[in-house]
Parts: structure tokens; C-alpha cells; sequence
């Protein structure tokens, strides 16, 4: 019975996919096995940054806020298969692309620090427009995917969204010129104060996002608070600063 019951189920994935194919969170490819949510050629071409390569003293120079660690999994030009994974985990629709990549997310921390240090993971709020837009908050579900491979909890109670985002562009130039967005910290975040906090985005492009919400976070708790950033992606153009100043970039896949 337990044979026939696997057999039905493949059957039941491969008529489900017939008629409602899984395709690549990147490319757009149908992924043909099941649960997958970037095909094989994307898993191994994404430009995922080393895992050796410490880009906090660049996010502390950007948002001028004292962060413990900052730590993106990719970089993305516009218009390449990064930041349409990017766009995908944002407007797709699609809530596994975000939950995965959260997922991606959680062993890149694990790899890089002991995830023990945090005490909570926050994602970054967005308006309520977006998201009866959008169905979801893209960063709860990247907070979500982190959480299944840290086992930090997650909480969406710290941090709210007051203003409008009038573009959902990932350009950075566009991006500084046209967000209104005002991040504030509720009266919960003193529950952290003497801990550290994990603040999670989808990207960091003028760094304005991640100022505003760490600045607050250490503003309830007179700064006796520890704040780290996560995001899945950095626009490449930061990264080439960091390094044509440091020379340490080499070329490297974080795989799981």
C-alpha cells in the first residue's frame, strides 16, 4: 500500500504540473522536481556572494548605524537572473520563492556566525496598500525561511511601516528619489534591549531602509541593543566598491 500511495502521488504531481507547472523563482524554467524552486542551472549560476567576504564595515559606512553584521546572499545587476529572483520573491505571487530563499538565507548565516547569538529575526514591514496588493510581506516569508534553518523565532510585532511606497523598483537611483517610507520601532523592542536583533529585507540598495529601522530599534533602547541585517540581495555596484577597496573578492556558489 505504502508503494501504491508513492506511485499515486507521483502521478498527482505530474498531472498538477502538466496543468500548473513549477517554474524557476530566476529564470522562469519549469522545474520539474517537486518542492524545487530554482532549476539546477540557476542554483549553480546565482552570483551568491562568499561566504568569506564581510561586507559590514561598507553597510555601516552606508546607513552610518553601528551594526553587528551585515550579511547579503547575493549581488544583482538589473535585468539579470539575480534580481529577477529578486522581483520574483516580491510580486511573483509565488510564496515559496520567498520562503526558500529565506531558507538559502539561513544556512548562509549559520555558515557565517553562530546563529545562537540572535534572539529574534525581524523582517522589514511594508505599507498596508502593499500588501493587500501583493497578498503577502515578502520579508515575512524570507524571516520564515531563516527561522526553519536557525531556529531563531520570528517577530512581526516590532517594527511598523508608516508612509507609501510609490515605486517597486530595485534601481537604486529611483529607489532614493521616490520611497517615503518611515520605519519606527513599537514599544516591544524594549523586551530586546540588552539582546541582538536579526532585521530582514529583501535588498539594500541607498541603505535608507536599513538605517531607519535599526536607528529606531536603537533609539527605544538608548542603544543597549544589538542589530544585524540580512537581505537576499546587494546591488553589484556596492559590491564593486567594496572590492576595488579591499581586493578580496573571488568567485564562489553558496550551495547547501
Amino acid at each position: 500500500m505504502e508503494r501504491l500511495s508513492r506511485i499515486f502521488k507521483k502521478i498527482k504531481y505530474s498531472v498538477v504540473s502538466s496543468l500548473y507547472p513549477h517554474t524557476c523563482g530566476a529564470c522562469g524554467a519549469v522545474v520539474e522536481t517537486e518542492g524545487e524552486t530554482l532549476c539546477e542551472e540557476c542554483r549553480y549560476s546565482l552570483d551568491f556572494i562568499p561566504l568569506d567576504v564581510d561586507l559590514t564595515p561598507l553597510a555601516r559606512e552606508m546607513t552610518q548605524v553601528q551594526l553587528s553584521y551585515f550579511m547579503p546572499l547575493l549581488s544583482y545587476r538589473k535585468s539579470n537572473i539575480e534580481s529577477r529572483f529578486v522581483l520574483n520573491i516580491k510580486n511573483s505571487g509565488v510564496r515559496r520563492y520567498g520562503i526558500e530563499a529565506g531558507r538559502m538565507m539561513g544556512r548562509m548565516i549559520n555558515a557565517r556566525v553562530d546563529a545562537r547569538e540572535f534572539d529574534c529575526v525581524v523582517p522589514v514591514p511594508i505599507t498596508s496598500k502593499r500588501y493587500e496588493m501583493r497578498g503577502y510581506n515578502q520579508s515575512e516569508l524570507l524571516a520564515a525561511g531563516i527561522e526553519m534553518e536557525t531556529g531563531i523565532p520570528v517577530r512581526t510585532d516590532l517594527l511598523v511601516n508608516e508612509g507609501t511606497v510609490v515605486s517597486n523598483s530595485i534601481d537604486a537611483k529611483r529607489h532614493k528619489s521616490s520611497t517615503a517610507n518611515k520605519y519606527l520601532a513599537t514599544d516591544k523592542v524594549k523586551e530586546f534591549c540588552g539582546k541582538h536583533i536579526l532585521v530582514v529585507d529583501d535588498v539594500i540598495t541607498t541603505g535608507k531602509t536599513i538605517r531607519e529601522c535599526s536607528a529606531s530599534i536603537m533609539e527605544k533602547c538608548d542603544s543597549n541593543v544589538k542589530v544585524s541585517i540580512a537581505v537576499v540581495g546587494m546591488v553589484s555596484d556596492l559590491l564593486g566598491v567594496y572590492n576595488e577597496q579591499n581586493k578580496t573578492y573571488t568567485k564562489d556558489i553558496f550551495d547547501d
